[in-house]
């Protein structure tokens, strides 16, 4: 049997944070991918630690690196992207009947770090840069007023997004995370110390397009404008919505390693 010092040992050991983040991450409902940044091929494709497979393209010249225990991958907002091409496990509508009807939706989000905050930075998603051809995406809009994170959901004809008001700080770490449920609300989580969060519950769509889009982190597919120029760690995709409380959790398990 484990001595209770035992026990308060291993807890206090310097990775014991990042051990029970990863953890977290890798048991939230619906689970679709999980990308630390931390665990990537001779070609610096990046490792979906789901157990799904779903390995992220390295595109550019991005740099894996570390801070403290959080792994990273910087990115300098000119051709620097990750992506993966369109896939029926990428492709998460909010009709899935596979789900139960009070959990379907979308959640995705992780981490995020900005070295500039006057340009329109995206961050995760399946968008392109037009409407008919986009699905789900984050992005920071710092080259509009108030300096806006913003979820945006599309269903094909027309796109709905909600804000969140809080200034990024530069080479400051973000905890940013968006959540679609079908046909009743939109919702952006973002902390820098505090979790602040905003719902719009206007015109959501019952459904999100299934488009052709890649799945990307640091630029819209086709990487043709707003680029990431900052860095990504600890990214995730779920097929369902997760609640106040559990997006709550993966912040708590989080945030001491990132300062957030």
């Amino acid at each position: 049997m484990k001595s209770r010092s035992g026990e308060l040992q291993n807890r206090y050991d310097p990775t014991f944070a990042w051990k029970s983040a990863v953890a977290a991450l890798r048991t939230l409902p619906g689970l679709r991918g999980a990308w630390t940044m931390g665990s990537f091929d001779d070609g610096g494709d990046q490792y979906d630690l789901s157990g799904q497979g779903r390995t992220l393209g390295y595109n550019g010249n991005p740099t894996y690196g570390y801070n403290g225990l959080v792994p990273l991958l910087n990115l300098d907002g000119t051709g620097d992207y990750l992506n993966r091409a369109d896939e029926g496990g990428l492709d998460i509508l909010g009709t899935e009947t596979y789900v139960a009807a009070g959990r379907r939706g979308l959640t995705l989000g992780g981490w995020f770090r900005f070295d500039r905050l006057t340009h329109a930075e995206f961050l995760i998603g399946k968008a392109t840069t037009v409407t008919a051809t986009s699905s789900y995406w984050l992005i920071f809009r710092g080259d509009v007023a108030n300096d806006p994170l913003r979820f945006v959901v599309s269903d094909g004809a027309a796109t709905d997004q909600v804000d969140v008001q809080i200034t990024p700080a530069v080479d400051t770490w973000t905890f940013v995370v968006g959540r679609y449920i079908p046909s009743t609300s939109i919702k952006v989580y973002a902390s820098q110390g505090t979790l602040t969060d905003n719902t719009n519950a206007v015109g959501i769509p019952a459904a999100l397009n299934n488009s052709g889009a890649d799945f990307t982190v640091g630029a819209p597919s086709g990487a043709a404008a707003s680029l990431l120029d900052g860095a990504a760690s600890l990214c995730f995709l779920c097929a369902m919505y997760l609640t106040d409380a559990q997006i709550a959790t993966i912040w708590h398990h989080t945030r001491a390693l990132y300062g957030g």
